[in-house]
């Protein structure tokens, strides 16, 4: 028996430890794949405590306070900016919110209506009617209002992600060095660095997607008001908020606004489809170019494959979140992949290349 071979079982050493490790990596992956759920609401909790932080950690310099106590100021903050908008807004919003759903119905009936008009539109009804289509018309509301009642179910994970996000915030390092034991000592480092950048990859990503969802929701509530379609601040909201979902976001934000406008003829129709058009041109074009120049700059491309992608993977929190998690995967593949492994200097998010 030679000295590097096991004493037992006569295999090398090395090949054993090579097996365990391949056996380990598939492990590791059963397992992120059993909790994808559980990781993505923990990832939420990190873009949560990423947005206290990038208040917390301005009022820690400029005031002097301690880290605990720029964090309690900042969530005092935005708690405070968030009831005051719907003390302000609040009863506009419900009210116009309401209308918005009593509407969509009678809208959905209307379109039903407008296809038996249209030429051979009585054949297409009944096709589509053959095919379960246009009692699926008339169920999407009822489809609508169980997610509707998902998001309700789903407050208390919401609960969870921001208290999870408030320990994240307060000590960050605790959780990143925490992780890293669980890596040999050697890539320890490389792999700080890549959490490190990651953080700040993830604010100035956030930072601009909140900005530029502030202004579509501006532009939109503006736009669908200008033409005299009803709830525009409603319409507004929806809009601001799928923005926060690239590429399909957009989309779907259009369509309440097209229901809305049937009852009121075809050119209406076609006003309420140029306002968005309008607006997402804005936004494309002159806004999204100048927010995210010195924020994120996604590929369109892998921004689109990327929300398909963990959309197919993980369902709508991965449509949610793909954005985020492209960010912190460019950084990543560029710091450890490109940079360290191909010894090639790219500039990083933030960075002038």
């Amino acid at each position: 028996m030679t000295e590097d071979t096991h004493p037992i079982a006569g295999l090398n050493p090395a090949f054993i430890h090579k097996v365990l490790f391949i056996a380990g990596g598939f492990v590791l992956l059963a397992l992120v794949w059993k909790l994808a759920t559980v990781l993505l609401l923990a990832f939420a909790s990190v873009i949560i405590a990423v947005l206290i932080r990038s208040l917390a950690d301005p009022i820690r310099t400029r005031t002097s306070l301690s880290t605990g106590l720029s964090i309690a100021l900042a969530s005092v903050t935005i708690l405070a900016v968030l009831t005051g908008a719907g003390w302000l807004f609040g009863s506009t919003i419900s009210a116009q919110i309401e209308t918005l759903a009593d509407r969509l119905p009678a809208s959905l009936a209307e379109l039903e209506t407008l296809i038996g008009a249209l030429p051979f539109g009585s054949q297409l009804a009944s096709r589509l009617d053959g095919a379960g289509a246009t009692s699926s018309l008339q169920g999407m509301v009822g489809q609508v209002g169980g997610y509707v009642m998902a998001v309700i179910g789903a407050g208390a994970n919401l609960l969870l992600v921001v208290f999870a996000g408030l320990f994240f915030a307060a000590n960050p390092e605790r959780m990143r060095d925490g992780l890293l034991m669980l890596v040999p000592a050697g890539p320890r480092k490389p792999l700080r660095e890549a959490a490190n950048e990651s953080g700040r990859a993830l604010r100035l990503w956030l930072v601009g997607t909140l900005a530029d969802m502030v202004v579509v929701g501006v532009l939109t509530g503006i736009g669908t008001a200008l033409i005299g379609l009803p709830s525009p601040v409603a319409l507004g909201l929806f809009a601001g908020l799928a923005a926060f979902v690239p590429i399909v976001g957009p989309i779907v934000s259009v369509v309440p606004a097209v229901l809305l406008a049937l009852d009121q003829g075809p050119e209406m129709i076609l006003w309420a489809i140029a306002v968005y058009f309008i607006v997402q041109q804005i936004e494309s074009n002159l806004i999204y170019p100048f927010i995210q120049k010195r924020a994120v700059n996604l590929p369109p491309a892998l921004t689109l494959f990327g929300v398909l992608g963990f959309g197919t993977l993980f369902g709508p929190l991965g449509v949610m979140f793909a954005s985020p998690l492209l960010v912190v995967g460019l950084v990543w593949i560029k710091l450890l992949y490109v940079r360290n492994t191909l010894g090639e200097d790219v500039p990083l998010p933030g960075e002038t290349g």
